[in-house]
């Protein structure tokens, strides 16, 4: 079974790092937190998700058309496993536009807003502040920012 929307995603727990970085290059992760069982990540995954897994029970529970076992230690080399094996290209990305901890799309968060729930001089620097609604965390594009978005051209086939 393919799924119909190949950019999602749902994690065993040992991959919660990987989870993080699909997260913030834009894919909609969830992140199983109980021991890796292939009845509850199947269910997780519903008819769009695509399992990602550690446990080689998962994988025989599943077939091969729903999981991509994640086989590396190192979460950028599980990164690259992930978008080598489902043909991602950078340009499929939405870099930080997802809640890191808790997959949630961020919303624009008014610089008014962000008062006093940034330091002081990420307020008077950054015009651009956005939200999680879930978890209530602010994020704005400092140099951690481009530091990801460097990063992620060492995860995709076309630009290595």
């Amino acid at each position: 079974m393919t799924p119909s929307r190949p950019h999602s995603f749902v994690a065993d727990s040992t991959l919660g790092k990987l989870a993080g970085y699909l997260r913030l290059a834009g894919f909609d992760t969830l992140l199983d937190p109980g021991v890796p069982d292939a009845r509850r990540l199947l269910a997780l995954a519903g008819a769009h998700r695509i399992v990602l897994t550690r446990s080689r029970a998962v994988r025989r529970g599943l077939g091969a058309d729903r999981v991509v076992f994640i086989e590396p230690d190192a979460p950028p080399a599980q990164m690259r496993q992930v978008t080598a094996a489902l043909g991602l290209r950078r340009r499929d990305c939405r870099p930080l536009t997802r809640c890191a901890a808790c997959n949630q799309p961020l919303e624009v968060l008014s610089r008014n807003d962000a008062a006093g729930r940034v330091p002081d001089h990420v307020w008077r620097h950054c015009d651009l502040f956005h939200t999680c609604r879930r978890c209530g965390r602010v994020f704005w594009k400092g140099t951690h920012a481009r530091r990801w978005l460097d990063r992620m051209a060492l995860f995709f086939d076309e630009e290595r």
